[in-house]
């Protein structure tokens, strides 16, 4: 059975990570997902910069964005956890706030487009995990991961869900390719991108340093995320602390990297080659399913 979403791939994923894209285009054709583009989509807005400066912009762009996935007549899927949580959040006050949604409309009426909130906004491990379901990502499977130790890093949004489902569903799909877990401690606290925002140094003194730091001891080798911007903040952050003779090495993977990874697809055909860290020692330990 064959399922169907409109994706949207926001700004960030395209430009600065495109093994994410790859990874999970991959997974969806393998799973059964077909996903429709949204043509026409622009950055979703950035909740962290644009709601906070411009409510009105924040609110109008990403009901624009939701109309065309509703003239698609498809629900969203995102892989960017900002993005999930701008269209969500969006959709959520336009749908509770009847005058803020007429006004919205008659803005986007402007260029021929209205919001109506009949389009529903997943985020991927929702879809993996409430609608395929873990046993058939279990069924997919070629390659074993079980002698990869991996450090979880959730980020901020996760836990901005319901009961924090999507953390769970994460810590599902994590055991499901039998990786090994390393216990760091610090696992909740933030990557520190939000406060580079305000002071990149500070960020990475204060949050960055101290998880990479934990991480280091506890052994782990990679670290898996969801979030594109804590990719770029342990990535960046691990060549800004070169600069004091502070090296760690530790690759940074996205869990549709390893999830790919697990059904057989190659390095090659995902980008990984991509990472400004290298990935060739946790590729090494990927063998083929017993």
């Amino acid at each position: 059975m064959r399922t169907s979403y409109a994706l949207f791939l926001g700004c960030y994923i395209p430009v600065n990570q495109p093994f994410v894209e790859a990874s999970f285009r991959k997974i969806a054709t393998k799973l059964g997902i077909d996903l429709v583009e949204m043509e026409g989509a622009t950055c979703c807005p950035v909740p962290d910069i644009i709601r906070l400066s411009d409510y009105n912009s924040w609110i109008s762009i990403a009901a624009r964005n939701l109309s065309i996935a509703e003239s698609l007549e498809k629900d969203i899927i995102t892989l960017c956890t900002g993005c999930w949580e701008s269209l969500f959040e969006a959709r959520e006050e336009l749908v509770s706030d009847k005058d803020l949604a007429k006004k919205v409309n008659f803005q986007l009426s402007a260029i021929n487009k209205s919001f109506t909130g009949k389009t529903q906004v997943k985020y991927y491990l929702e879809v993996l995990v409430e609608e395929l379901g873990i046993e058939k990502l279990k069924k997919n499977i070629k390659r074993s991961l079980s002698e990869v130790k991996v450090a979880v890093h959730y980020g901020c949004k996760l836990y901005k869900s319901e009961n924090e489902k999507l953390v769970k569903y994460f810590d599902e799909c994590i055991e499901a390719l039998d990786l090994k877990v390393a216990d760091y401690g610090i696992e909740r606290v933030c990557c520190g991108y939000p406060l580079s925002l305000y002071s990149l140094d500070k960020a990475i003194e204060e949050r960055t340093k101290w998880k990479l730091d934990r991480i280091k001891e506890s052994g782990a080798e990679c670290i898996v995320v969801t979030c594109p911007a804590c990719y770029d903040q342990f990535e960046r952050g691990q060549f800004l602390l070169r600069r004091k003779k502070l090296r760690y090495d530790i690759p940074i993977l996205h869990l549709t990297e390893l999830i790919a990874l697990s059904f057989g697809y190659s390095p090659e055909e995902l980008g990984l080659d991509q990472h400004r860290i290298s990935c060739k020692g946790i590729i090494e330990k990927i063998k083929p399913k017993g």
